[in-house]
Formats: structure tokens, C-alpha cells, sequence
């Protein structure tokens, strides 16, 4: 049989042990925590947009659409007539862009493309 001593020496370095691990893995999660928030903060601060540049604009350089509460209590003609603005907008764009791009390399035009029946420039 064992001493009353040894005992309390056996479980006192047990406990220790444990509490060392424990703090070791606590320090190793923190450090994981932090090294993934400075990622996640650094590819904010890359996707951020520069200061100074107006949010009011999409990427074509139009006047964004209303969002929120003020486009819910809009009649439907108003919001109808937005939508047809918008789109015959993007089909002109993109319809100029065609030609810019097949004008770049060089390449026959469509005659629908320079005189288009269905939307006057």
C-alpha cells in the first residue's frame, strides 16, 4: 500500500497537468481566433470601397434604384415606369458595349446593333 503522501502528491501534479494543458489550448485557440480575424479584417479592408466614392452608383454609373421602405409605398405606376427605365437603360448598354467590343476587334456590325427598331437612341 501506498503512503497518505504520495497520494496527494499524484493528484496535486494530475491537476496541475491538466490545468497546464488546458491553458496551452486555450493560447493555442486564441491565437487561431486571432490570426483568422486579422485575415477576415484585411479582405474587409480589401473589398472596402475607397473613401470618397459615392455608394449611389453601380458599377455602370447610373443612379442606383430606391431601396427600402420608400419603394414599398410607391404606386405601381411609378415603380412600373422605374422598371422600364432601367431596362431599356441596361439594353442600351449593353447593346453599345457589343458594338465597342466588335468595333475593338475589328469584326462586322450588326445592322440591328447601329439602327435598332424597337428602342430609339
Amino acid at each position: 500500500m501506498m503512503p497518505w503522501w504520495f497520494w496527494i502528491l499524484l493528484w496535486t501534479v494530475l491537476v496541475l497537468a491538466t490545468l497546464v494543458f488546458l491553458a496551452l489550448c486555450a493560447l493555442f485557440l486564441y491565437r487561431r481566433f486571432m490570426a483568422m480575424f486579422t485575415a477576415v479584417t484585411d479582405a474587409g479592408d480589401a473589398l472596402a470601397l475607397p473613401p470618397g466614392e459615392p455608394l449611389e452608383e453601380d458599377l455602370s454609373g447610373g443612379p442606383r434604384p430606391a431601396s427600402g421602405a420608400a419603394v414599398l409605398f410607391r404606386s405601381r405606376e411609378d415603380a412600373r415606369a422605374d422598371y422600364d427605365d432601367g431596362k431599356l437603360s441596361r439594353r442600351r448598354a449593353r447593346r453599345q458595349r457589343r458594338i465597342d467590343g466588335k468595333r475593338a476587334r475589328g469584326q462586322a456590325q450588326r445592322v440591328r446593333d447601329l439602327y435598332p427598331r424597337d428602342v430609339d437612341l
